[in-house]
């Protein structure tokens, strides 16, 4: 009698193990990149959301991008697609950011979305409403770094002081006008280091016309410390 019960619980037993070693063998279907980057004309409630509260801004996607390679926050109080400022770089896989506005006015967002081939794609803008009655606790984050441009007849001596803090890259950019806009290349990178403070010589391509300077430090949080633009001037005599 006890052999005819243990008979069908060993088979049992054999059973299921063999069904938790197919279930483990399985990998979970990999994410795609969603459908809606493949339009032209993107509507960015497609993508993310914004919301205000005092100083914090949530920016919020609302699908899944964990198939891409990154995404970038830019905002600008305009909503002109010039003159963006990156203030923050992510990997894929989260689904929000606070982003701490500099003051209390209106200020606009867009997501740009490294896609798998490495190309990004900008989707905005979206709005953050002022801070009408100035509830927030606002922080002027450039306050501490510093950007001198100081222009000769064929150079400009560009030096800068950060805060002494750990940064994935720091880059001065130079631009032949106050204004850029990211996907038409109107700033050059002039160095890229980890140094948090030094100079640089920088030999201008044309002697005749103007040029404005910028830094972006990339804290290793993603953060993007920005300051510019800054026009390279004659010293006065």
């Amino acid at each position: 009698m006890k052999t005819k019960i243990l008979m069908p619980l060993m088979a049992l037993m054999l059973l299921l193990a063999a069904c938790d070693r197919q279930q483990a063998g399985k990998t979970a279907p990999k994410a795609a990149v969603p459908v809606v980057l493949n339009q032209t004309n993107i509507n960015p409630d497609d993508v993310f959301t914004v919301s205000r509260n005092g100083e914090r801004v949530t920016i919020q996607w609302i699908v899944d991008l964990s198939a891409c390679k990154g995404i970038r926050i830019l905002r600008n109080a305009t909503g002109k697609p010039q003159n963006r400022d990156t203030v923050v770089r992510l990997p894929a896989a989260g689904k929000e950011y606070v982003d701490s506005a500099p003051d209390a006015h209106a200020y606009w967002y867009w997501v740009g979305i490294v896609l798998p081939d490495g190309k990004v794609k900008f989707v905005g803008p979206k709005r953050a409403a002022e801070d009408v009655e100035n509830t927030g606790n606002y922080v002027d984050t450039t306050s501490d770094m510093q950007l001198t441009v100081q222009r000769t007849e064929n150079a400009v001596v560009v030096a800068w002081d950060l805060p002494n803090l750990k940064y994935k890259s720091i880059v001065i950019k130079r631009g032949s006008s106050p204004d850029h806009r990211v996907k038409r290349v109107q700033r050059k990178d002039v160095l890229k280091t980890l140094e948090w403070h030094g100079d640089l010589v920088d030999q201008l391509p044309d002697a005749d016309a103007d040029y404005w300077y910028w830094i972006e430090a990339t804290r290793e949080d993603g953060t993007v410390l920005s300051k510019g633009p800054i026009k390279a001037e004659f010293s006065a005599k």
